[in-house]
């Protein structure tokens, strides 16, 4: 798992004190092979006890080392709208043309009927010159 033939580049977090990146997790199936199954990205700092005392961490998001706040739209919450979002996707998509079509040809014929229903009362008050 650990490579300590050189390919990888190694860093001493003595040395360093602080160090952010990404690390894996990993599984190790039933014929030995290793499986990638998530990373975790983490901030490491290696304070003295003095430093430590002198400039405590918060928990959390609390003075005096508070965290980032997150960037969460507000459309991730709103749960009712999520089997629009659902259907959007599944239909939309795959139907697109299909059902612009269909709205097209609904909307001439009830244009069609709406001039086939108001004709007679139109030509009636034509020849009576009302």
């Amino acid at each position: 798992m650990l490579k300590t033939d050189g390919s990888v580049p190694q860093i001493s977090l003595f040395k360093q004190r602080r160090i952010k990146g990404w690390w894996p997790f990993f599984i190790k199936k039933d014929n030995d092979e290793m499986e990638l199954t998530g990373k975790v990205e983490a901030e490491l700092h290696l304070l003295s006890k003095e430093e430590a005392e002198k400039n405590p961490a918060g928990l959390g998001r609390n003075e005096p080392d508070p965290l980032d706040k997150p960037h969460r739209p507000d459309s991730t919450f709103i749960w009712f709208l999520n089997p629009l979002k659902s259907i959007r996707y599944i239909i939309w998509h795959n139907y697109k043309w299909v059902i612009l079509k269909t709205i097209l040809f609904a909307a001439l014929v009830l244009i069609l009927l709406l001039f086939v229903y108001s004709f007679p009362g139109y030509t009636m008050k034509r020849i009576l010159g009302a």
